[in-house]
């Protein structure tokens, strides 16, 4: 006669130690996200009433700081923006820099920046000598008609800003 024996491994008593907190957890989730529950109607309002509003203060500070008191080159960076843009989900941009991409002719990082966006700061972009082009065509998000900012931080120091202003019809970012 074959004796069996009763064994409890970790594993299996892991397995079913999760096993049960799941069971009983996911009762409870259910049951939370129903219609109407409190919790979701207090995130509702939550999401509703915090707004960010655009800071100008800051967006000046942020180009400041990216600056940093350096003497602006002429025609270094190009921007090419509509207008007006009927949407500010999808607002059409893009830019150059007028450079060889050889030795320190090149640019380090292109900042993108909407002064009247919640959040100014829209992309950068990192170059090197295999880049091959410093050049982008992007489609970025805009609150509000704005500024757009495109400021080139070369190999060498030096820096180069331009700026076109765009138009928007129905903003975004909200």
């Amino acid at each position: 006669m074959i004796l069996r024996k009763n064994i409890f491994t970790r594993r299996k008593v892991f397995n079913y130690l999760i096993g049960c907190v799941f069971a009983m957890s996911s009762k409870y989730s259910l049951a939370g996200q129903q219609a109407g529950s409190p919790f979701r109607d207090r995130f509702q309002t939550y999401r509703q009433t915090f707004r960010i509003e655009p800071d100008p203060e800051e967006a000046r500070r942020i180009v400041r700081n990216i600056i940093k008191g350096r003497e602006i080159r002429e025609n270094l960076i190009f921007l090419k923006a509509p207008d007006i843009a009927e949407n500010g989900n999808t607002v059409p941009i893009s830019f150059g820099v007028n450079c060889s991409m050889e030795g320190q002719d090149y640019p380090r990082i292109v900042h993108i920046l909407v002064l009247d966006n919640p959040f100014p700061e829209i992309a950068k972009f990192y170059f090197s000598p295999e880049s091959g082009e410093a050049s982008v065509d992007i489609r970025i998000r805009m609150r509000t008609s704005s500024n757009i900012i495109a400021i080139a931080e070369m190999q060498d120091g030096s820096v180069g800003e331009t700026k076109a202003f765009v138009d928007v019809t129905i903003g975004a970012c909200s």
